[in-house]
Protein backbone atom coordinates (compact mmCIF):
# COMPACT_ATOMS: atom_id res chain seq x y z
CA UNK A 1 0.00 0.00 0.00
CA UNK A 2 1.53 3.60 -1.19
CA UNK A 3 2.36 5.82 1.71
CA UNK A 4 0.31 8.40 3.18
CA UNK A 5 0.64 12.09 1.54
CA UNK A 6 1.54 14.68 3.95
CA UNK A 7 -0.50 17.88 4.88
CA UNK A 8 -0.14 20.64 2.15
CA UNK A 9 1.56 23.28 4.81
CA UNK A 10 2.92 21.84 8.07
CA UNK A 11 3.90 18.48 6.88
CA UNK A 12 1.54 16.72 9.52
CA UNK A 13 0.33 13.54 8.68
CA UNK A 14 -3.95 13.58 8.05
CA UNK A 15 -6.37 12.05 10.45
CA UNK A 16 -8.29 9.06 8.54
CA UNK A 17 -11.07 9.51 10.30
CA UNK A 18 -11.32 13.49 9.02
CA UNK A 19 -10.54 11.87 5.47
CA UNK A 20 -13.57 9.05 5.64
CA UNK A 21 -15.55 12.28 7.21
CA UNK A 22 -15.21 14.00 3.61
CA UNK A 23 -15.80 10.77 1.58
CA UNK A 24 -19.08 10.40 3.81
CA UNK A 25 -19.91 14.22 2.16
CA UNK A 26 -19.20 13.67 -1.12
CA UNK A 27 -21.25 10.45 -1.42
CA UNK A 28 -24.48 12.61 0.29
CA UNK A 29 -23.93 15.12 -2.22
CA UNK A 30 -23.98 12.98 -5.01
CA UNK A 31 -26.95 11.39 -4.10
CA UNK A 32 -28.92 14.59 -3.31
CA UNK A 33 -27.96 15.58 -6.59
CA UNK A 34 -29.31 12.47 -8.28
CA UNK A 35 -32.53 12.62 -6.01
CA UNK A 36 -33.00 16.46 -7.35
CA UNK A 37 -32.22 15.29 -10.96
CA UNK A 38 -34.74 12.68 -9.99
CA UNK A 39 -37.39 15.37 -9.01
CA UNK A 40 -36.64 17.60 -11.46
CA UNK A 41 -37.16 14.73 -14.17
CA UNK A 42 -40.65 13.77 -12.77
CA UNK A 43 -41.68 17.55 -12.30
CA UNK A 44 -40.77 18.36 -15.67
CA UNK A 45 -42.47 15.23 -17.32
CA UNK A 46 -45.95 15.53 -15.00
CA UNK A 47 -46.00 19.33 -16.45
CA UNK A 48 -45.66 18.08 -19.68
CA UNK A 49 -48.94 15.59 -19.26
CA UNK A 50 -50.60 18.15 -17.61
CA UNK A 51 -49.65 20.65 -20.28
CA UNK A 52 -50.93 17.99 -22.74
CA UNK A 53 -53.92 16.68 -21.05
CA UNK A 54 -56.13 20.05 -21.25
CA UNK A 55 -55.48 20.49 -24.92
CA UNK A 56 -56.78 17.01 -25.77
CA UNK A 57 -59.72 17.96 -23.50
CA UNK A 58 -59.78 21.25 -25.15
CA UNK A 59 -59.94 19.65 -28.93
CA UNK A 60 -62.34 16.90 -28.20
CA UNK A 61 -64.76 19.69 -26.81
CA UNK A 62 -64.08 21.91 -29.62
CA UNK A 63 -64.74 18.94 -31.98
CA UNK A 64 -68.39 18.35 -29.80
CA UNK A 65 -69.61 21.63 -30.53
CA UNK A 66 -69.13 21.86 -34.24
CA UNK A 67 -71.03 18.89 -34.25
CA UNK A 68 -73.50 20.18 -32.19
CA UNK A 69 -73.55 23.40 -34.30
CA UNK A 70 -73.79 20.75 -37.43
CA UNK A 71 -76.78 18.59 -36.07
CA UNK A 72 -78.84 22.24 -34.43
CA UNK A 73 -78.38 23.18 -38.58
CA UNK A 74 -79.18 19.91 -39.77
CA UNK A 75 -82.56 19.88 -37.63
CA UNK A 76 -83.57 23.63 -38.29
CA UNK A 77 -83.24 22.87 -41.96
CA UNK A 78 -85.22 19.71 -41.85
CA UNK A 79 -87.63 21.66 -39.62
CA UNK A 80 -88.13 24.39 -42.50
CA UNK A 81 -88.70 22.02 -44.87
CA UNK A 82 -91.39 19.78 -42.80
CA UNK A 83 -92.78 23.35 -42.11
CA UNK A 84 -93.02 24.42 -45.95
CA UNK A 85 -94.42 20.93 -46.57
CA UNK A 86 -97.15 20.77 -44.41
CA UNK A 87 -98.05 24.50 -45.26
CA UNK A 88 -97.86 23.06 -49.16
CA UNK A 89 -100.08 20.08 -48.04
CA UNK A 90 -102.70 22.22 -46.43
CA UNK A 91 -103.14 24.41 -49.72
CA UNK A 92 -103.77 21.47 -51.55
CA UNK A 93 -105.87 19.88 -49.26
CA UNK A 94 -108.10 23.67 -49.07
CA UNK A 95 -107.78 23.98 -52.85
CA UNK A 96 -109.15 20.13 -52.98
CA UNK A 97 -112.09 20.87 -50.72
CA UNK A 98 -112.98 24.18 -52.16
CA UNK A 99 -112.76 21.98 -55.52
CA UNK A 100 -114.36 19.89 -54.02
CA UNK A 101 -117.16 21.79 -52.25
CA UNK A 102 -118.11 23.59 -55.55
CA UNK A 103 -118.33 20.84 -57.37
CA UNK A 104 -120.76 18.96 -55.47
CA UNK A 105 -122.73 22.41 -55.09
CA UNK A 106 -123.01 22.78 -58.83
CA UNK A 107 -123.73 18.75 -58.62
CA UNK A 108 -127.05 19.48 -56.55
CA UNK A 109 -127.73 22.59 -58.42
CA UNK A 110 -127.56 20.07 -61.65
CA UNK A 111 -129.61 17.28 -59.61
CA UNK A 112 -132.44 19.93 -58.82
CA UNK A 113 -132.86 21.90 -62.02
CA UNK A 114 -133.19 18.19 -63.70
CA UNK A 115 -135.88 17.36 -61.51
CA UNK A 116 -137.32 20.24 -62.08
CA UNK A 117 -137.46 20.12 -65.54
CA UNK A 118 -138.35 16.02 -65.39
CA UNK A 119 -135.09 15.18 -66.91
CA UNK A 120 -134.46 13.08 -64.04
CA UNK A 121 -136.83 10.00 -63.13
CA UNK A 122 -137.69 10.74 -59.12
CA UNK A 123 -138.79 8.46 -56.33
CA UNK A 124 -140.79 8.96 -52.95
CA UNK A 125 -143.72 9.11 -50.70
CA UNK A 126 -147.03 10.80 -51.82
CA UNK A 127 -150.11 10.05 -53.32
CA UNK A 128 -152.17 8.51 -56.19
CA UNK A 129 -155.38 10.36 -57.57
CA UNK A 130 -157.66 7.65 -59.53
CA UNK A 131 -160.10 9.33 -61.67
CA UNK A 132 -162.83 7.84 -63.86
CA UNK A 133 -166.42 8.29 -64.94
CA UNK A 134 -169.46 6.83 -62.84
CA UNK A 135 -170.17 3.15 -64.19
CA UNK A 136 -173.96 4.25 -64.17
CA UNK A 137 -174.65 7.61 -65.70
CA UNK A 138 -177.46 9.13 -64.59
CA UNK A 139 -178.05 10.45 -67.66
CA UNK A 140 -177.20 8.73 -70.47
CA UNK A 141 -178.43 11.51 -73.14
CA UNK A 142 -175.92 13.46 -70.96
CA UNK A 143 -173.27 11.67 -70.06
CA UNK A 144 -170.47 12.46 -67.55
CA UNK A 145 -166.75 12.17 -68.55
CA UNK A 146 -163.85 13.11 -67.65
CA UNK A 147 -162.17 16.27 -69.40
CA UNK A 148 -158.08 17.55 -69.61
CA UNK A 149 -159.56 20.22 -67.12
CA UNK A 150 -160.04 18.11 -64.63
CA UNK A 151 -156.78 16.41 -64.97
CA UNK A 152 -155.15 20.20 -65.05
CA UNK A 153 -157.17 21.31 -61.88
CA UNK A 154 -155.90 17.99 -59.44
CA UNK A 155 -152.05 18.69 -61.09
CA UNK A 156 -152.61 22.41 -59.92
CA UNK A 157 -154.00 21.32 -56.68
CA UNK A 158 -151.24 19.34 -55.94
CA UNK A 159 -148.62 21.58 -56.63
CA UNK A 160 -150.20 24.11 -54.87
CA UNK A 161 -149.85 22.11 -51.95
CA UNK A 162 -146.32 21.65 -52.25
CA UNK A 163 -145.94 18.64 -54.59
CA UNK A 164 -142.32 18.45 -55.93
CA UNK A 165 -143.35 16.16 -58.71
CA UNK A 166 -146.29 14.77 -60.56
CA UNK A 167 -146.96 12.80 -63.35
CA UNK A 168 -150.51 11.77 -65.14
CA UNK A 169 -150.85 7.90 -66.40
CA UNK A 170 -147.12 8.07 -66.53
CA UNK A 171 -145.97 10.89 -68.38
CA UNK A 172 -144.68 13.67 -66.58
CA UNK A 173 -145.70 17.07 -65.88
CA UNK A 174 -143.43 19.53 -66.27
CA UNK A 175 -143.50 23.58 -66.62
CA UNK A 176 -144.19 22.73 -70.46
CA UNK A 177 -146.44 20.43 -70.39
CA UNK A 178 -149.30 20.80 -72.83
CA UNK A 179 -152.88 18.88 -71.76
CA UNK A 180 -155.82 18.81 -74.47
CA UNK A 181 -158.48 17.15 -75.65
CA UNK A 182 -158.78 15.80 -79.35
CA UNK A 183 -162.77 14.51 -79.50
CA UNK A 184 -162.92 12.48 -76.83
CA UNK A 185 -159.66 11.66 -76.31
CA UNK A 186 -157.23 13.75 -73.64
CA UNK A 187 -153.72 14.32 -74.50
CA UNK A 188 -150.81 15.36 -72.64
CA UNK A 189 -147.31 16.08 -74.16
CA UNK A 190 -148.61 15.24 -77.31
CA UNK A 191 -149.20 11.65 -76.20
CA UNK A 192 -152.92 10.14 -75.60
CA UNK A 193 -153.93 8.90 -72.87
CA UNK A 194 -157.00 6.62 -71.70
CA UNK A 195 -158.56 5.82 -68.60
CA UNK A 196 -157.92 5.24 -66.24
CA UNK A 197 -156.40 8.31 -65.35
CA UNK A 198 -153.90 7.90 -62.48
CA UNK A 199 -152.57 11.17 -61.13
CA UNK A 200 -149.20 11.09 -59.18
CA UNK A 201 -147.51 12.93 -56.97
CA UNK A 202 -144.54 13.09 -54.61
CA UNK A 203 -144.49 15.37 -51.70
CA UNK A 204 -145.52 15.46 -47.61
CA UNK A 205 -148.08 12.68 -47.96
CA UNK A 206 -150.79 13.82 -45.51
CA UNK A 207 -150.60 18.15 -46.90
CA UNK A 208 -151.61 16.53 -50.54
CA UNK A 209 -153.92 14.18 -49.11
CA UNK A 210 -155.77 16.80 -47.03
CA UNK A 211 -155.13 19.65 -50.01
CA UNK A 212 -157.59 16.74 -52.00
CA UNK A 213 -159.78 16.43 -48.99
CA UNK A 214 -160.57 20.15 -48.41
CA UNK A 215 -164.91 20.10 -48.09
CA UNK A 216 -165.76 22.23 -51.11
CA UNK A 217 -162.70 21.95 -53.23
CA UNK A 218 -161.64 21.02 -56.61
CA UNK A 219 -162.22 17.33 -55.85
CA UNK A 220 -165.59 17.85 -54.03
CA UNK A 221 -166.44 19.12 -56.74
CA UNK A 222 -165.50 16.69 -59.42
CA UNK A 223 -167.10 14.10 -57.21
CA UNK A 224 -170.49 16.13 -56.96
CA UNK A 225 -170.61 16.34 -60.77
CA UNK A 226 -170.58 12.83 -60.82
CA UNK A 227 -167.05 11.41 -61.48
CA UNK A 228 -164.95 8.93 -59.40
CA UNK A 229 -161.97 10.51 -57.43
CA UNK A 230 -160.36 8.32 -55.02
CA UNK A 231 -157.00 8.85 -53.27
CA UNK A 232 -154.20 7.04 -51.80
CA UNK A 233 -151.64 7.63 -49.89
CA UNK A 234 -148.44 5.80 -50.92
CA UNK A 235 -144.99 5.37 -48.91
CA UNK A 236 -142.93 4.87 -52.07
CA UNK A 237 -143.90 6.29 -55.43
CA UNK A 238 -141.23 6.13 -58.73
CA UNK A 239 -142.22 8.94 -61.26
CA UNK A 240 -140.57 8.37 -64.73
CA UNK A 241 -138.00 11.01 -66.42
CA UNK A 242 -139.85 13.17 -69.43
CA UNK A 243 -139.21 10.98 -72.79
CA UNK A 244 -138.35 14.18 -75.00
CA UNK A 245 -137.01 17.39 -74.97
CA UNK A 246 -138.51 20.27 -75.41
CA UNK A 247 -137.84 22.50 -78.38
CA UNK A 248 -136.32 25.62 -78.34
CA UNK A 249 -136.43 27.98 -81.56
CA UNK A 250 -137.31 31.22 -80.59
CA UNK A 251 -136.49 31.95 -76.80
CA UNK A 252 -133.18 33.05 -75.73
CA UNK A 253 -131.12 33.28 -72.80
CA UNK A 254 -130.60 36.99 -71.40
CA UNK A 255 -127.27 37.63 -70.12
Amino acid sequence: MAPEPAGPATGTPVDPSHRRGRGWVRIAAAVGLLAMGFLIVSQVRSGRQFQEQPEVRTRNLYALAAMLRQERQARRALEDEVTSLTARLRGYERASAEGRTLTEDLRRQADRYRVALGLQSVAGGGVTVHVSEPRRQKNPSAPVVVQYQDLVGIANELWAAGAEAVAVNGLRVTATTGFSQVGGTIVVNLQRVSPPYVIAAIGETATLAGALSIRGGFVEGLRALGLDVRIERRDALTLPAIKSLPKFDHVRPVP
